[in-house]
């Protein structure tokens, strides 16, 4: 059996191991999931869907702002194709081949931007995406967990700002210094200095403002949802909630995150007396609107302009030979 078959039925266990023991140890109740199910409010929900799709057009058009300042022309049309069709492969696919496939989309039709250099902006997108994460994730971990005594939302999000950039800076700085004194010629020191540069520079401060205003409006978003689940959590509590299950989910234990999302929904619901059927019914929604439906909104894309999954593998080789 091939590594990534193995990969997969790794997760697809450790997921159907997750959910058992969360059913065995759980007093869960139909009666209450039914009711939680009855009372959504439709309102809230139909406000989401749309808001979906412009998160991803935010994203994109982030993306294409990192692609511009290089020096390369790509229609904002391009990256908005690209980018959803990327996100609905994402999500059905193993692995990052979504991530590869706007590498590929944007190979195609930027000629003389070399595979490489196009992996880069792919990989400085999401590591904008990983800061603003790591910011509101971390301030969940120093708000819920107290390991340096109670702070409020202000302070928590004061202090990991506090971390993140001067983490940023930091390594950006040793890496520098490394490169330059010890390993001039290692490619991987030297691509990891290049991507710190381009989101520690001034040049980018519009592209965090893009990462910003998406995140606020994601966040926003997944505020919108509780309501409709009648689920009263004040808005900063919320966005940190949702940064923290989003780091959850970047560990390769579980398929599309079942199984690590509910444990954790269910743990961070329950610091707000809230059962463990409502935290697996948002969990459930939040999977619907922004994985199904999302997904399906950028299969959309993906059809208008599909590409062969051979040629993707053979531009993917090409990264790795460099």
């Amino acid at each position: 059996m091939q590594r990534n078959n193995w990969a997969t039925l790794f997760k697809a266990l450790s997921s159907f191991i997750i959910l058992y023991l969360l059913y065995r140890n759980l007093d869960l109740s139909s009666k209450s999931f039914i009711d939680t199910w009855n009372q959504i409010e439709l309102g809230w929900l139909l406000i989401v869907l749309p808001i979906v799709v412009l998160v991803l057009g935010l994203k994109s058009f982030r993306w294409r702002s990192i692609i511009l300042s290089d020096g390369y022309l790509y229609p904002w049309k391009s990256s908005f194709v690209a980018y959803l069709a990327a996100y609905s492969i994402g999500v059905v696919t193993p692995g990052r081949v979504g991530e590869f496939l706007k590498v590929y989309s944007l190979r195609r039709e930027v000629q003389d931007l070399g595979t490489l250099q196009a992996f880069q902006t792919v990989l400085v997108d999401r590591l904008f995406d990983m800061c603003f994460l790591g910011w509101f994730g971390f301030s969940g971990l120093l708000y819920f967990l107290k390991p340096f005594g109670k702070l409020s939302a202000g302070n928590a999000l004061l202090v990991s700002l506090i971390f993140v950039v001067l983490g940023l800076f930091l390594a950006n700085y040793i890496l520098a210094w490394v490169t330059r004194n010890y390993f001039r010629e290692n490619k991987l020191l030297l691509f990891s200095k290049d991507c710190l540069n381009r989101m520690t520079g001034t040049g980018n401060i519009h592209t965090w403002i893009y990462t910003a205003l998406a995140y606020a409006i994601y966040f926003a978003s997944i505020h919108f949802l509780m309501l409709s689940l009648n689920i009263l959590i004040p808005f900063i509590e919320t966005c940190f909630i949702i940064s923290l299950i989003g780091l959850i989910l970047l560990l390769p234990i579980s398929v599309a995150g079942f199984g690590t999302r509910e444990a954790g929904l269910v743990y961070l619901f329950s610091l707000y007396n809230l059962s463990a059927e409502t935290a697996i019914s948002f969990s459930l929604l939040q999977f619907a609107t922004f994985f199904v439906w999302g997904g399906l909104i950028g299969l959309f894309f993906y059809n208008l302009n599909p590409i062969s999954f051979n040629e993707l593998k053979t531009d993917v080789m090409k990264i790795f030979r460099k």
